[in-house]
């Protein structure tokens, strides 16, 4: 085995004598780190079931900021440190099960841009540590998990806020799981639009998972009532894969928090816009929250004061063409 780029490039590691540890192969290691290109540098990193240590070595070569190695096997943790000589860098390594390297991490507040999770194949150990890195929200928001595994069994991810992309390399499979990337679209919805529409369409190129979220400005007077507006945004999103309706009367920023979303959507018509999105996007700032400002464009000047113009004449051509059968129905109509 050797070390496949970065500054300790071709240094040899040695393997270990034991079968029972499984080495990652330079080969293996080689496709690894070709997917994970960008990740490693200035990256916090944990390699559970170090074994030898290759992985986490791997990272340091490439400008990993610090590297946890958790194996607890005595001998590897003594084949982790000989393959450590001669290397620079903030590194530590644990004599420890995956479990109270885990549980640390939690007390501790620790969070990790790459873990590593390369156990015994079919001994179900990384299922059991993938639960806990989960459960404890171990992970960066841009970071990444590496699961190695045999395959011949398979892994399904149940935990609906990642996701997870399978590369096979003969005899082993590696899953990459990543956070999946949400964004939520509040507004008032009196009645959402075509013009909302396109930008949720937009927005939904861009992230893996987009809320719709139908507020309340108790202030205002709706020409639809709550169930209508709730309605119509989750007939929209039924259609649209990733799209999701909420009703709330919560503020943006904390249904954003409750969904889980790292980023607000917001449209905009043009300059006059801008102006009082700029001042909303600081204060979304100041709340951790990011805002991603679209201008869609189809449809950048239907605004929802004009639909209603329109609906008020029998004219539903403003609306998602999948809502005008719901708003058109007795049903609709009965919804308070």
């Amino acid at each position: 085995m050797r070390v496949v780029a970065g500054k300790y490039r071709g240094k040899n590691l040695a393997s270990p004598k034991d079968d029972r540890v499984r080495p990652t192969t330079t080969r293996i290691k080689e496709t690894l780190f070709n997917v994970l290109q960008g990740y490693s540098r200035d990256a916090v990193v944990l390699d559970l079931f170090a074994g030898s240590g290759a992985l986490g070595i791997e990272c340091i070569s490439r400008g990993a900021k610090e590297v946890v190695f958790v194996d607890n096997s005595k001998d590897s943790i003594e084949l982790v440190r000989k393959n450590l000589q001669g290397i620079e860098g903030n590194f530590k390594v644990v004599n420890s099960d995956f479990s109270g390297a885990l549980r640390n991490a939690y007390v501790t507040g620790k969070k990790y841009d790459m873990i590593f999770v390369d156990p015994p194949y079919a001994s179900g150990l990384g299922e059991l540590a993938l639960g806990m890195i989960f459960d404890f929200d171990l992970l960066e928001k841009d970071g990444v998990v590496v699961f190695e595994h045999g395959a011949e069994k398979t892994y399904e991810l149940s935990d609906a806020r990642y996701k997870q992309r399978t590369k096979k390399m003969g005899t082993v499979v590696a899953e990459f799981i990543t956070h999946k990337s949400v964004a939520l679209m509040a507004g008032s919805y009196d009645p959402f639009t075509k013009g909302h529409e396109a930008v949720l369409d937009e927005a939904l190129c861009n992230f893996d998972e987009v809320w719709v979220a139908c507020l309340v400005n108790p202030d205002k007077k709706y020409t639809f009532n709550a169930k209508q507006r709730l309605a119509i945004v989750e007939c929209v999103c039924a259609q649209k894969k990733g799209a999701k309706a909420i009703y709330s009367d919560k503020y943006a920023v904390e249904v954003a928090k409750d969904v889980g979303a790292s980023s607000l959507v917001r449209g905009i018509r043009g300059d006059e816009d801008k102006a009082y999105e700029n001042e909303m996007a600081k204060f979304n700032r100041e709340h951790g929250f990011e805002t991603v400002f679209i201008e869609p464009s189809v449809f950048s000047d239907l605004s929802s004061t004009k639909a209603r113009e329109q609906i008020a004449k029998g004219d539903y051509t403003s609306v998602p063409a999948c809502c005008v059968p719901l708003m058109t129905s007795k049903e609709f109509a009965s919804l308070e």
